[in-house]
């Protein structure tokens, strides 16, 4: 089945060639646009999908660009990315209809749960769905298996994780590995996601 096309509009080319790699590996069609207004341009020709806005762009920022959406007849979903998070900005957002308003630098878990999420909205669902295989998968990982994934889904180094677990950095590795295995994940950025899929709460930090 076709995953949700995911619409990446940011300034700055290092995060849109990040982000766009992190979706593809993980199945989503990806396109990327370095300006709000080169994005809303070729709206009328782009299938319906999620949309991912950096609040602050030069020319026209993410909230502008969002409510030209709404105003034109888009009722995509929007996750708004900022390096300067505040309660006004994010109220605003949500007030528009916002998804999920998030801080960089973005964990890809957080990306992933707010992508889930928007795609209920997309199909007209209250509720992001779970996947009961990988569900199933994720309750029968061991207790260490499940705090190094968890521990990569907080984007922790893998010194980090050894020295906070209290085990050897090749024996986090080694964990890592397994579990990608008993998620059938071939990349990071797919485990992270099968991982999403499989009910692994995301804590988002703003």
């Amino acid at each position: 089945m076709m995953q949700t096309r995911v619409y990446i509009v940011d300034d700055d080319p290092a995060l849109r060639r990040g982000l766009q790699r992190m979706f593809k590996e993980a199945g989503y069609p990806a396109q990327a646009f370095s300006s709000g207004v080169g994005f809303l341009r070729i709206c009328p020709t782009l299938t319906a999908g999620c949309v991912i806005l950096d609040l602050l762009m030069p020319g026209m920022g993410g909230l502008e660009v969002q409510r030209q959406l709404a105003a034109a007849g888009y009722p995509w979903p929007v996750i708004v990315l900022t390096g300067h998070p505040d309660r006004r900005s994010m109220l605003r957002a949500m007030q528009a209809g916002s998804v999920f308003f998030l801080e960089k630098p973005v964990r890809e878990a957080e990306l992933f749960a707010a992508v889930l999420k928007a795609e209920a909205v997309l199909r007209g669902e209250r509720e992001e769905r779970q996947d009961p295989l990988l569900a199933h998968a994720v309750a029968l990982l061991t207790p260490r298996e499940r705090q190094v994934l968890e521990a990569l889904m907080l984007s922790e180094l893998t010194k980090q994780t050894a020295a906070r677990l209290g085990i050897s950095e090749s024996r986090v590795k080694s964990c890592r590995k397994q579990v990608m295995g008993k998620l059938g994940a071939k990349s990071t950025s797919q485990l992270i996601q099968q991982a999403v899929l499989g009910g692994v709460r995301v804590n988002s930090r703003f």
